[in-house]
């Protein structure tokens, strides 16, 4: 679980902050292709069109790297690979909390905690976006050097200090990893509003190849976590307990879990996801300073002149399926809009602040591997169903309303095994096992579809819908997040399970 305001919303992708799911914006931003425009930049970009200035003189040895298809494989791979560095952490994060969840003094409340702390780093891109209208001449390059720097940074402390915890308000707290959580958050969150503005100084052909990337970071720390497991259902063990006193000892026996063993542990993880993020770093370097990348940047004319050619070209038409047409094609009625912003509003709300907050109350009482595939399988279940939106055609909208309300029985069904536990339906069956974890991929899969082709059909309304879409998937966000962790940790009605 991405909600911008103003300027930021004002996008042809879906704005999508805190949705731990890169794949809903390199669906949206890639089925704008060939033409797109990019956020906090102000330019279309359209290699037909004069506002894609003359390339950079081309070196002696550029033609090594240029393919038949007059693009620079270099590029494609580094755009990629600075890519991954979008949202890999806190995509991360949220696939490994099968095991957090087993380690943490927070325990089953930990979701709840994160999505709200994610929701808390969207101070990053208003702060960017604050900069970029006090000073609309920065350019995003030393900004995204910083952004990265800060991610290399608290991916290593995340590794090294993720055990560590302080007593706030009588309670233990997983200090260490919710302060880099924060941090991580903070990085994912404001790559949304500024790495898609850095591709826009390289040619168009390479922003597929950056959207690649970005859908990777949520697809590589998910095959990485399926390949770790979780070492199978917690098990109960007699310790016995020895109780020195003055008058004598004591022996008592307590029953308690046996700890998880997965493959590898979650510090062998972390470090994982600090290569990656050292990775994105290193990509992005190598495409400032390789000079035999040069040829393939592009140089801009003046903002305002690219911004009042970009409002000529939103008043002449509007885009449908990536093409420009005119302005006698049907728009939606203000009820219909209205009604697709709502439907983006629920289904935000869902899939960004309550479903995944009480995911471990969902899950926990049908065992560890049950929460690890249900996890685990979302996570590969979401950029397939944004895949499905660039390769099927627009659907009808009242098809999209039913399938809404498909995901939300389905949601129901979630909540219904949540509110339930520690004793939900079919609990220590095979049957009930496999029944949540199909739940919770049709969900998952039902949901992005849906939010991804609503942005689709907004954005061909023009940059004020895609501008309420951003509001109404923030709000939407923000309110599913805070009122789900009242309900968990202030008003505890949700109720873990322990095996032992």
């Amino acid at each position: 679980m991405t909600y911008e305001t103003s300027r930021v919303a004002c996008s042809v992708l879906e704005p999508n902050l805190v949705t731990r799911e890169p794949a809903v914006v390199a669906a949206a931003t890639a089925a704008a292709l060939p033409t797109v425009i990019i956020h906090g930049v102000g330019e279309k970009i359209d290699e037909r069109t004069s506002l894609l200035a003359t390339s950079r003189s081309n070196s002696r040895m550029s033609g090594i790297f240029t393919s038949g298809l007059g693009r620079k494989p270099w590029v494609d791979m580094l755009a990629a690979l600075f890519g991954i560095g979008a949202w890999v952490a806190i995509n991360g994060l949220w696939v490994e909390l099968p095991l957090l969840v087993a380690q943490l003094p927070e325990g089953w409340n930990l979701p709840s905690y994160l999505a709200v702390i994610i929701q808390i780093a969207n101070v990053g891109p208003l702060a960017y976006s604050l900069l970029r209208s006090l000073r609309p001449g920065v350019r995003p390059a030393p900004v995204v050097y910083l952004v990265l720097s800060l991610g290399c940074v608290a991916s290593l402390l995340l590794a090294l200090i993720w055990r560590e915890t302080s007593w706030i308000a009588g309670a233990e707290h997983s200090t260490g990893l919710l302060a880099m959580v924060f941090l991580l958050a903070l990085v994912d969150c404001t790559s949304s509003v500024l790495f898609l503005p850095y591709m826009a100084v390289w040619r168009q052909i390479y922003l597929s190849s950056y959207l690649v990337g970005e859908g990777l970071s949520g697809l590589l720390p998910a095959l990485v976590a399926l390949a770790q497991g979780v070492g199978g259902n917690s098990m109960c063990e007699n310790v016995t307990m020895v109780n020195e006193t003055d008058s004598g000892n004591y022996t008592y026996i307590i029953t308690q879990p046996i700890p998880l063993d997965p493959r590898f542990g979650v510090t062998e993880f972390f470090y994982f996801l600090m290569a990656m993020m050292i990775t994105s770093a290193t990509a992005f370097t190598l495409l400032e300073h390789l000079p035999i990348l040069s040829s393939e940047r592009v140089e801009f004319p003046s903002p305002t002149d690219s911004v009042a050619a970009l409002d000529t070209t939103q008043s002449e038409g509007r885009m449908v399926k990536g093409m420009w047409v005119g302005k006698d094609v049907e728009r939606m009625t203000t009820w219909t809009l209205v009604m697709m912003l709502l439907g983006q509003a629920w289904a935000s709300s869902l899939t960004n602040g309550v479903l995944p907050s009480i995911q471990s109350y969902s899950c926990g009482a049908y065992g560890n591997v049950a929460y690890h595939l249900a996890v685990t399988l979302s996570a590969l279940a979401n950029p397939l169903a944004a895949l499905a939106t660039l390769m099927l055609p627009r659907i009808r909208r009242d098809l999209l309303a039913g399938m809404a309300m498909i995901g939300t029985l389905v949601a129901a069904y979630i909540m219904a095994t949540a509110a339930l536990s520690p004793s939900p339906p079919l609990m220590g069956t095979t049957g009930g096992e496999a029944l949540v974890v199909i739940a919770w991929v049709l969900f998952t899969g039902i949901m992005t579809y849906v939010r991804v082709e609503i942005a689709n059909q907004l954005r061909e309304e023009g940059a004020k819908a895609l501008f309420w879409c951003g509001a109404v998937t923030q709000a939407g966000s923000a309110v599913g997040a805070v009122v789900t962790f009242l309900l968990v940790n202030v008003y505890y009605l949700f109720t873990p399970y322990y095996p032992c």
